[in-house]
């Protein structure tokens, strides 16, 4: 049996103890601060009421994951399984203001450019040049893909189906999700498969409404009841009953000949294999303390991007009470009257947060909104990841106003609650060469056959994406 050491217990770093310990290894999870859980975290607002919480990082997986299903079955979590209202999002964006998101897309890239939620977000225009997308030949991306080049999203779909849907379904659903310019994300990091899928149909769209109609019926995510934080409940429990869990054990250097974690002010932690659960930029100073000589090098270090802010709103409000915005807004970053990248009406999306809030009040609400942009300076002079709480509070309480149609003093006088959530780390900068950093660490760390990385980082944005990256880890490399 080996001693696996994994060093970080975000959701990376949890999922790959619990694969471990299943394929029968002896598992220490090793925790540089004091809790766990990483990008999957549950907030409380304290209201006059009682206390009211929900999800302020991941909120929910991709349901398609099978792997994700029967990790839920396995931890006793089937019975609290969920789908989201399926009222479906809206979308704010310039000149109109508020309009539903198309229905049937990928990303924001319309499976059917002919749709009349398409035709209301783009006009007549650009609606028509969108729909000349079905029968423009994919020649141009053939080639392209076949000389292996990266494509990015936005240079695919402002040629493919013309500036305006890039400008208007695209760039809110990337920006705020991602947090990323879409010329500045490859296609194959959001949407794997979908090049060979549109040379195939010779179409973007008929590709995109191919892959939804073969998807499984149902709702495309699933959460939990009572928020995501039970997955992280569920596996800490079950890493505390069959390994070791430690926390504020923060690891700061690697041993490659002895194979051994040096933990800060702390003691020497053997291991037969070493998985770093870690953002990119900690990874790479960890993997930076094995001998030069030893490994091959690394280049400069990886870069975070301008990091999110977040402001978990508590309201009264009987105006919301018929779902306006559906499940929540994604903003265009073209807009000029709503600094927010997005906004989830928390309690319209989630069934289980809404019967708790209306226990303390008929009309209580929850939304979150969402502050930092890939494209903001990096100073932190826009209003996000570095904005005072004060003053970011104040930001959303005028932005939940100008998105939910309210009149702004209503707002003001119907909080009954607030508090702001901050994410640096689980943000990597997109750009090229910050891509080509974390790659950079990824071939280093397979450089040794006893060194891996899993996460956020390396493995793709989602609690499937992690997961199906750590079980693989202990299938093929954890030997």
């Amino acid at each position: 049996m080996s001693h696996v050491v994994v060093v970080g217990a975000g959701i990376g770093g949890l999922t790959a103890a619990y694969f471990a310990i299943k394929a029968g290894h002896s598992v220490t999870v090793l925790e540089a601060s004091s809790r766990v859980g990483g990008a999957v975290q549950f907030q409380v607002v304290e209201t006059s009421e009682g206390p009211l919480g929900a999800d302020v990082g991941a909120e929910a997986y991709a349901s398609r994951s099978r792997l994700v299903e029967e990790l839920m079955k396995d931890l006793g979590l089937a019975n609290r399984l969920v789908s989201p209202n399926p009222a479906g999002s809206w979308l704010y964006l310039p000149e109109i203001g508020a309009v539903p998101a198309p229905k049937l897309g990928m990303w924001g890239i319309p499976g059917d450019p002919h749709a009349a939620e398409v035709v209301a977000a783009l006009g007549p225009e650009a609606a028509a040049r969108a729909a000349q997308e079905l029968d423009l030949p994919m020649d141009t991306w053939a080639k392209r893909r076949a000389a292996g080049e990266s494509i990015t999203v936005g240079e695919l779909v402002a040629d493919r189906f013309g500036p305006t849907v890039l400008e208007r379904l695209v760039a809110p659903v990337v920006s705020g999700v991602h947090s990323a310019d879409p010329y500045g994300i490859d296609i194959d990091t959001i949407a794997p498969g979908l090049i060979e899928k549109s040379i195939e149909y010779g179409s973007v769209a008929k590709a995109i409404a191919a892959l939804r109609a073969a998807a499984p019926p149902g709702a495309a995510v699933k959460s939990l009841r009572g928020g995501m934080q039970k997955l992280v409940d569920a596996l800490t429990a079950y890493v505390q009953t069959h390994g070791q869990l430690r926390l504020r054990s923060n690891v700061v250097a690697l041993d490659a000949r002895a194979r051994t974690v040096h933990v800060e002010y702390g003691d020497l932690v053997q291991a037969d294999h070493i998985v770093l659960a870690l953002d990119a930029p900690t990874a790479h100073d960890v993997v930076s303390t094995i001998t030069p000589f030893e490994r091959p090098a690394l280049l400069e270090r990886p870069d975070y991007g301008a990091g999110v802010g977040l402001v978990m709103l508590a309201l009264d409000s009987p105006a919301l009470d018929a779902h306006p915005r559906g499940t929540g807004m994604l903003v265009s970053p073209s807009v000029t009257d709503v600094v927010a990248k997005a906004a989830t009406h928390v309690t319209a999306k989630w069934g289980w947060a809404r019967d708790v809030v209306t226990r303390l009040s008929q009309h209580r609400h929850i939304v979150r909104l969402s502050y930092g942009r890939i494209t903001d300076p990096s100073d932190g002079s826009a209003p996000g990841y570095a904005t005072p709480e004060d003053a970011l509070s104040d930001i959303a309480f005028t932005d939940l106003a100008t998105l939910f149609d309210l009149p702004e003093q209503y707002v003001l006088d119907n909080i009954v609650g607030a508090d702001v959530a901050r994410w640096r780390d689980a943000m990597p900068l997109t750009t090229p060469q910050n891509v080509q950093r974390i790659d950079a660490v990824r071939q280093a760390v397979e450089h040794f056959d006893w060194l891996h990385v899993t996460g956020a980082w390396f493995a793709g944005t989602g609690i499937a994406a992690i997961t199906q990256h750590s079980s693989a880890l202990s299938i093929n490399r954890l030997q």
